[in-house]
């Protein structure tokens, strides 16, 4: 099989597309929640954050393993798989150095809501990944 210009494209972009469209994907998030939360249905003011912060790295994790399995052009599962990997390091890389009071940049790092966050992105991660099995075995 010659592999073409496309096919090559394609794996160059599949962590920067999946990144990309990770952090991309809370915008329309917040859009969803603000217009629900604030203007339409239950008119709470001020808005509340809580949801947005629980929600976004669940979103952000599911989207960056689900888009990173579609773009790439072959091995897609180990590539989903990769991806699930490199987001669970970071994640642990980022609690670690949240829970051992590390500063960046001149601010202390903490947990926000408990660790909740990091945990619905590890949850966003593993359903991002069964996802991704289900489709690979359908192909």
């Amino acid at each position: 099989m010659k592999k073409d210009f496309k096919y090559w494209l394609r794996w160059i972009v599949v962590f920067p597309g999946a990144l990309l469209t990770g952090i991309f994907s809370t915008f329309p998030l917040h859009w969803i929640l603000y217009s629900t939360l604030r203007n339409n249905l239950i008119f709470i003011d001020p808005y509340p954050e809580l949801p947005e912060r629980l929600l976004s790295p669940f979103v952000t994790a599911l989207t960056f393993v689900w888009v990173g399995f579609n773009i790439a052009p072959e091995h897609k599962f180990k590539t989903a798989i990769i991806l699930f990997g490199i987001y669970i390091v970071l994640a642990s890389g980022t609690a670690f150095l949240t829970l051992s009071g590390t500063n960046l940049i001149g601010y202390k790092l903490y947990l926000q809501s408990g660790g909740v966050g990091l945990i619905m992105g590890i949850a966003g991660a593993t359903i991002g990944l069964f996802i991704a099995q289900k489709h690979a075995l359908r192909q």
